[in-house]
């Protein structure tokens, strides 16, 4: 018994460890949705996680560290949301070109990526957070490419701009995703997305359209 006690200990003070963490990266995440990240400070963190300032700064040296590791936690939670929503719309869309590119504009327009685009426009004045986001987003932008090759498998092999296809719709979405910030136009989503839809069946190579 007693060499097992002290590996239950260990594993219990780990565990609470790890929800203590999650609560926070959560709060932030919430905060950053709701409030900005300017409004995102330590007191408003602790608030929503029900944590002590110190309880916090067990786990992280400085707001910038967490909100950092904050980065990580959204593009995970991001990759799920792909991955929820794929099995989500598969059934209904069984055409794999708008299947993607619903679930892209799906996923740019989700709550959880708001706090993505708090954290890349603090970035932009932020030279520890700007780096620090540098290589999380040369992840996500690999994750994204390998989750398009995997629901376009036959149109990533036969089109040599694949890629940058992919980037650009990327790029497209998310400018869309800001805009609606401030104008929310279902009508001209809706035509928006009817234009891509024909401009990539042009690109396509024949024989390979759903």
């Amino acid at each position: 018994m007693k060499a097992v006690t002290p590996t239950l200990v260990r594993r219990t003070q780990q565990e609470r460890r790890e929800a203590t963490v999650r609560k926070l990266l959560d709060a932030a995440t919430e905060a950053l949705i709701e409030v900005g990240y300017t409004n995102t400070s330590v007191q408003e963190i602790c608030k929503r996680a029900g944590v002590s300032h110190g309880g916090l700064f067990r786990h992280f040296s400085s707001r910038i560290e967490l909100l950092i590791r904050v980065a990580d936690h959204v593009g995970d939670g991001l990759l799920a949301l792909y991955r929820r929503d794929f099995e989500r719309l598969r059934k209904s869309t069984p055409d794999e070109l708008v299947l993607a590119l619903k679930l892209l504009r799906t996923n740019t327009q989700s709550h959880l990526h708001q706090a993505w685009f708090e954290l890349l426009m603090a970035a932009r004045t932020d030279r520890v957070l700007h780096d620090a986001l540098v290589p999380i987003w040369k992840r996500r932008d690999e994750a994204t490419q390998q989750l398009a090759v995997a629901l376009l498998p036959e149109t990533a092999r036969k089109l040599p701009d694949f890629p940058i296809m992919v980037d650009t719709m990327v790029t497209l979405f998310h400018g869309e995703a800001v805009d609606r910030f401030l104008r929310i136009d279902p009508q001209s989503e809706k035509l928006r997305m009817e234009w891509l839809l024909k401009l990539l069946e042009l690109l396509l190579p024949k024989g390979n359209q759903a």
